[in-house]
C-alpha cells in the first residue's frame, strides 16, 4: 500500500475557513474519487497546520485516481474557491509504503 502524507500550511487563523470551504466544495468530490482518507488531522502544536492522508494500492492507482479527480468539474469548482480564499500558504507531500 502506498501512503499519501499531505502536510498543509495556512494564512495564520485560517485553517478553520479553509475547513469550511474544503467541507462545502471540496471533501465531496475528491472522496467519490479518491474514496475515504486514510487519516485527516489537525495539528496540535501549530493552530495552522493540518495533515491529510490518501491510501493507494500503488504509483498507478495514485496517478490514475488524481488524474481523474483533476478532470472533475466538481473538483475545479473548488480549486477555483480555494485560490480565491488563499488560506493555504504551503503542501509538503511524502509518498511511503507500508511494509
Amino acid at each position: 500500500m502506498l501512503i499519501d502524507i499531505r502536510i498543509y500550511q495556512c494564512k495564520s487563523g485560517m485553517r478553520e475557513e479553509f475547513f469550511e470551504l474544503y467541507e462545502k466544495y471540496g471533501r465531496g468530490p475528491q472522496t467519490r474519487i479518491l474514496g475515504k482518507p486514510y487519516s485527516f488531522v489537525k495539528s496540535i502544536e501549530d493552530p495552522n497546520e493540518f495533515i491529510l492522508m490518501w491510501s493507494y494500492e500503488d504509483l498507478a492507482d495514485r496517478e490514475a485516481k488524481r488524474a481523474l479527480m483533476w478532470d472533475d468539474p466538481d473538483w475545479q469548482e473548488y480549486v477555483k474557491h480555494s485560490k480565491a480564499l488563499g488560506a493555504v500558504v504551503s503542501q509538503y507531500n511524502k509518498l511511503v509504503e507500508t511494509v
